[in-house]
């Protein structure tokens, strides 16, 4: 065991100086973008009961850090945020009505088989609780364009959704290991596994601009189901163009999610030079009803440790001290209330912490 004193845990890292500062720009950013669209912040406890992730979240159980309190009950660290959030609401809040929210949360999921992944992620994201329809799908991925804009130099959103897919694999007899299983890839777009399962297959390869909604139109002829959602898609898509997102957007009916609590709309967002999407989230309108309370909601949230990743990768290896900037006001015990009286009343000095003659 004293062999680890000097490490810190696989998927974890310790952020300093100036990355701490990026992480604490994106927050601040984003708070000021957040609140100025009307959103409130919510914070849930870091650790929660076992239960909780059992009932609104599809994660695996492997996936989860475990511990047990004092009373013998099996909790988890908190694997993600919108299933706690749902929780909160279900629980907290009573009446109609629409309530918006944001979060600077971090997750843990065991990233065992990923070498280099994180098992620590600080996320933000926004969840609007209590609207259905198309204009809540639309202030939804209106905020995280405007949220990608704010700290991504480089961006595009992709957008699909759930119906589509959901109809389109219902043609299929299979029970639902084999869903699972096809699920996750269609999700990785890992088509030369799914060769054998007639139209799905054709499934990864429906991205791009407007002409998808013509492909996947001419692969689901009969099923109503899936030019529906087909065709709500097409109306957002549209309506996002109209707006002056165009250059931004990209059809994707891939998109189904590891977490598939998801029912309609979709989304994934990426940054130029990431390594993995910083962005995801959409429609979850049956998650609440886990909790006894059946409210629509929609929302997303945003890998803030991938964007700060990127931001700072051609730095990663710089490890100096950081001078302190200003002017070092040195004292001893004598004169330490005049120097601070001094620090009060002239901002940008600062006590100095070494004697003058080792500073």
């Amino acid at each position: 065991m004293a062999g680890n004193k000097r490490n810190v845990p696989a998927g974890t890292r310790d952020i300093m100086f100036e990355e701490a500062r990026l992480y604490r720009s994106l927050q601040n950013k984003l708070t000021d973008l957040y609140t100025g669209l009307g959103f409130s912040e919510i914070m849930t406890p870091g650790i929660e009961h076992y239960d909780v992730f059992e009932a609104g979240s599809t994660l695996p159980q492997e996936s989860m850090f475990k511990l047990t309190s004092s009373d013998g009950r099996l909790l988890v660290l908190r694997a993600d945020n919108t299933t706690p959030i749902a929780r909160a609401v279900a629980c907290k809040l009573s009446g109609e009505g629409v309530t918006r929210l944001f979060y600077h949360q971090r997750i843990y999921r065991l990233s065992e088989g990923y070498k280099g992944r994180r098992s620590e992620i600080m996320q933000s994201g926004v969840e609007i609780l209590g609207a259905k329809g198309i204009q809540s799908d639309l202030v939804c991925m209106q905020t995280a364009l405007e949220t990608m804009a704010a700290v991504c130099p480089d961006y595009k959103l992709e957008i699909g959704h759930v119906g589509y897919y959901n109809a389109m694999i219902s043609e299929l007899e299979l029970d639902t290991e084999q869903q699972g299983k096809i699920r996750k890839l269609v999700e990785a777009k890992d088509a030369n596994k799914i060769e054998n399962y007639g139209k799905i297959k054709k499934i990864p390869f429906l991205f791009g601009g407007a002409e998808v909604f013509s492909e996947a139109a001419d692969l689901a002829k009969g099923n109503s189901k899936a030019l529906s959602a087909l065709e709500y898609l097409k109306k957002i898509y549209t309506a996002l163009c109209d707006a002056g997102y165009g250059d931004r957007i990209l059809i994707d009916l891939g998109i189904v999610h590891s977490l598939d609590y998801y029912t309609g709309v979709v989304m994934k967002g990426y940054m130029a030079g990431a390594g993995e999407p910083v962005l995801a989230g959409g429609r979850y309108d049956t998650l609440l009803s886990k909790f006894d309370r059946d409210v629509p909601a929609t929302g997303f949230g945003l890998n803030v440790s991938e964007i700060a990743d990127t931001l700072t990768r051609e730095k990663a290896d710089k490890t100096e001290i950081p001078q302190s900037k200003g002017n070092a006001v040195y004292f001893d015990e004598n004169t330490f209330s005049q120097a601070l009286e001094y620090v009060k009343a002239n901002p940008g000095s600062y006590l100095s912490a070494l004697g003058k003659e080792n500073d």
